[in-house]
C-alpha cells in the first residue's frame, strides 16, 4: 500500500490523497529497514530520490498518479504500486463589493469561491458561517466584515477577503408644524432636510390642493382641515417621511395666553394670529399704561423685562392688532398674568 503524511506529521494515509496547492507532502512505502532501492514518478516522470520515501511539494493543480517500484538487492523487482493526488487549487476569499446602506435597512453579505464561510466579527450578523448573512447595523458608521473561508475542510483560504459597509446617518425630513388657517387662505408648505441627508426627491401625499405636490415648497389651498404627508428620498435610495396638520379655521383671531413664566417652559409671550394677512402689532402694558413691549412680527415675543429689568409677578394688558384675508381689521385685547 502507498502511504503518505505531512512534513511533520505523526500518522500515515493511504492514498488517494486530496492537497492544497503549496503543500508539501511525504509518500511512504514499507518502513525503510530493507536494503532495497525504489523508482517513484510522477506522471511518469522519474523522481530523483531512491529510498523508501520521496518529498513533493505540490504547486500545480491538477489530479496526478505517483507510482513506485522496488527493487531488491537481489535483483527482483515488486509489484508496480500507484496512487491518485488530487491537488486543490489555492482559495482566494470573496466577500464581494464595499457598499453603502441607508440608516435601517439590512443588507445581506454576498461570500463565494468556498463551502464553509467564516465571517468576523459576528456582531449584527444573522449568521456569521453562512455565505450570505444578513447584517442589520443600528447605528451609522463604517463597518468591515472579514470572510475566511475552507473548502470541504481541505484549504482554506491564504488571503481573507474584506468589506466595507458604510451605514448612512439617519434620514430624517420635517414637515412644518402643525398650524391653523383661515378658509382660503393660501399656506406655503416647506419640507426640512433635518439631517443635511442631501434629499434629491419630495413627494407629498395627497396631491389635492397643493400647486406641485413633487417639490419641496408647494402651495396649498384648502377648504376643510387636512394631513399631508412628505416622503423625501436621497440619491442612494434612503427615505425620511412626516406629516403636517392643518386646520381651517372659518374666522380670523389673534390669540395671547392668559398666563406665561419667563424662567418656565414658555420663555416668551407671542401673540398667535390666524388667517390673518397683515400683522400689524402686538403691544403690551403695565398697570401704569407705560407701553413695556411692541412688535409688528408675531415670531417675536415679550421675555417679561422691561428696559432690561425682570418685571415682577403681575398683570399686564395687551392689544393686537391685524387685517384678515378678507380685509377685515381684526383688533383683539385682554390681560395676562406673568408668573414668576
Amino acid at each position: 500500500m502507498l502511504l503518505f503524511s505531512l512534513t511533520k506529521a505523526v500518522a500515515q494515509n493511504a492514498m488517494p490523497d486530496t492537497v492544497c496547492v503549496g503543500t508539501a507532502r511525504v509518500y511512504q512505502v514499507n518502513d525503510g529497514t530493507s536494503l532495497s532501492t525504489y523508482t517513484w514518478k510522477i506522471e511518469g516522470v522519474t523522481q530523483t530520490t531512491t529510498s523508501n520515501t520521496m518529498s513533493v511539494i505540490w504547486n500545480t493543480t491538477g489530479v496526478f498518479t505517483v507510482t513506485v517500484k522496488e527493487h531488491s538487492p537481489s535483483g527482483c523487482d515488486g509489484d508496480l504500486r500507484l496512487g491518485l493526488v488530487y491537488v486543490q487549487p489555492e482559495l482566494k476569499a470573496n466577500a464581494g463589493h464595499d457598499t453603502i446602506v441607508c440608516f435601517g435597512k439590512p443588507i445581506q453579505l454576498n461570500g463565494s469561491s468556498g463551502a464553509v464561510y467564516a465571517w468576523s466579527p459576528a456582531t449584527y450578523l444573522s449568521d456569521s458561517s453562512a455565505a450570505n448573512p444578513v447584517a442589520n447595523i443600528p447605528a451609522a458608521g463604517s463597518y468591515n466584515y472579514i470572510l475566511n473561508i475552507t473548502n470541504n475542510n481541505v484549504c482554506k483560504s491564504s488571503v481573507s477577503d474584506t468589506i466595507l459597509i458604510t451605514v448612512l446617518p439617519q434620514a430624517k425630513v420635517f414637515a412644518g408644524n402643525d398650524t391653523t388657517i383661515s378658509l382660503n387662505q393660501t399656506l406655503q408648505l416647506h419640507a426640512t432636510d433635518v439631517n443635511n441627508t442631501g434629499f434629491v426627491n419630495y413627494t407629498w401625499s395627497p396631491s389635492l390642493g397643493l400647486n406641485d405636490w413633487l417639490i419641496q415648497n408647494p402651495f396649498a389651498i384648502i377648504n376643510n382641515d387636512a394631513t399631508y404627508l412628505v416622503t423625501a428620498s436621497t440619491a442612494n435610495g434612503c427615505e425620511a417621511r412626516d406629516e403636517i396638520n392643518i386646520r381651517i379655521s372659518r374666522v380670523a383671531q389673534i390669540y395671547v395666553p392668559s398666563a406665561f413664566a419667563p424662567n418656565g417652559i414658555n420663555n416668551l409671550l407671542h401673540a398667535i394670529p390666524v388667517g390673518i394677512r397683515e400683522f400689524r402689532y402686538f403691544a403690551i402694558y403695565n398697570r401704569y399704561g407705560e407701553l413695556v413691549f411692541k412688535t409688528s412680527n408675531p415670531a417675536e415675543g415679550w421675555d417679561g423685562k422691561y428696559k432690561g429689568v425682570e418685571q415682577n409677578s403681575a398683570g399686564f394688558v395687551w392689544i393686537a392688532e391685524g387685517v384678515s384675508y378678507n380685509n377685515i381689521t381684526i383688533t383683539r385685547k385682554g390681560n395676562v398674568v406673568l408668573v414668576r
